[in-house]
């Protein structure tokens, strides 16, 4: 987007890691083992986020953290130098990419090293926050008619955190400024950032990188144009007497922008091919499936958590564009909706009456599933028969 610094954090659920040097930040797999994930340098501490500037060298800081298992540990890579020497990582990433055209050469090959050497830890934790994110990438640009390769675009973008914020106010996956993210009828207001909804940001995104690729006929040329601005991208064709693609034109880029788009090819090449370095996806808590359903009235997501037994957080998570934690029924975009993991979708309709409830049972409290479970009884049973609890 115009006029930022782009940012790559990894996060945990809401929160966020930063620091004037490298960064290890503790998570725990599903055996309730822990794994210190790397954090890249970044001298923006104060800001909540890690900013990047993509030609820089101290990019992921200087070390990693603790290993986990044998696919995380500093081991030579069971591939050969032959097999991940730039001829072969130029034909791994022609044989990924179809209307994009990716190529590998040595500025490539510097982001390849990176994401696969001093930042293999953070690539694992992405690979496994991949899992849950792709899916919604993957919807708005199959509906655009998209090369799939541009789901990779919030790796670099936001390190796939939606809650990634830039020092100059660009929000969520897809890094949307809010000028950006209104002309392409994202909501925000008080109640709502939708740049920071997976679904409809995604779709946004699709809109205008498919806008940027009828603009300059060039991928490539579309994604510097995603990163700067396509005036500066017009003028970097026009110092350079014309240009057809990111390369003709990349000595009038901006320094940030010269790096960008190897980085996303590196991403790319990274994201497929991790096996080859001896990394694997890190487990990251996020669900393996979920739905979305349809709300009928306001609501907060602390009662909904506490109706159905959830932890807030994790409902926070997967709904991070509600800015107070409350859900408005109604809105210029259509209805109310809340995101759930598959498995509670049936327990929220279940017990709807009370979740929609404006005053709690108890004072100060929700009722939690158990107590719910009586109520719901009660609720279906206006005659008074006796009720059966088990």
């Amino acid at each position: 987007m115009k006029y930022k610094r782009y940012i790559f954090s990894v996060m945990i659920g809401l929160g966020c890691a930063s620091g004037a040097q490298a960064q290890r930040l503790t998570v725990m797999d599903n055996n309730g083992g822990t794994v210190d994930v790397m954090i890249p340098e970044t001298d923006e501490a104060e800001l909540g986020y890690a900013a990047i500037d993509y030609s820089d060298d101290k990019f992921y800081g200087k070390g990693i953290g603790r290993s986990y298992g044998a696919d995380m540990r500093h081991e030579p890579y069971p591939a050969s130098e032959a097999e991940n020497g730039m001829e072969a990582i130029d034909r791994k990433i022609r044989n990924l990419s179809g209307a994009m055209m990716l190529t590998c050469n040595e500025e490539v090959k510097k982001y390849i090293d990176r994401y696969t050497k001093a930042g293999r830890q953070s690539t694992s934790y992405l690979l496994g926050r991949a899992q849950y994110y792709d899916r919604f990438f993957e919807e708005a640009l199959r509906s655009y008619g998209l090369p799939l390769e541009l789901k990779y675009l919030p790796v670099i973008e936001s390190g796939l955190n939606p809650n990634a914020t830039s020092r100059v106010g660009a929000a969520g996956l897809w890094q949307f400024m809010a000028s950006t993210g209104k002309r392409y009828d994202l909501r925000i207001d008080s109640y709502i950032d939708e740049r920071r909804d997976p679904e409809k940001s995604s779709y946004a995104a699709a809109r205008m990188l498919s806008d940027l690729y009828r603009q300059f006929g060039d991928w490539t040329l579309a994604l510097a144009a995603y990163n700067c601005g396509p005036t500066r991208v017009s003028n970097a064709i026009s110092k350079a007497g014309g240009g057809d693609d990111f390369w003709a034109v990349y000595q009038y880029l901006p320094k940030e922008t010269r790096g960008y788009v190897p980085a996303f090819i590196a991403v790319n090449y990274v994201m497929n091919y991790y096996g080859d370095y001896g990394i694997a996806p890190l487990s990251t808590g996020l669900p393996h499936s979920c739905d979305t359903v349809i709300v009928e009235k306001d609501l907060t997501l602390a009662k909904v958590a506490d109706v159905l037994g959830m932890d807030v957080a994790d409902l926070k998570i997967l709904n991070p564009q509600y800015r107070q934690g409350i859900v408005k029924a109604t809105s210029a975009n259509g209805a109310g909706k809340l995101r759930l993991p598959a498995e509670m979708v049936e327990r929220f309709r279940h017990y709807r009456q009370l979740i929609y409830q404006e005053t709690a049972p108890r004072e100060g409290t929700y009722m939690n599933v158990a107590d719910a479970e009586l109520t719901s009884q009660r609720l279906n049973n206006p005659q008074g028969r006796d009720i059966m609890v088990h």
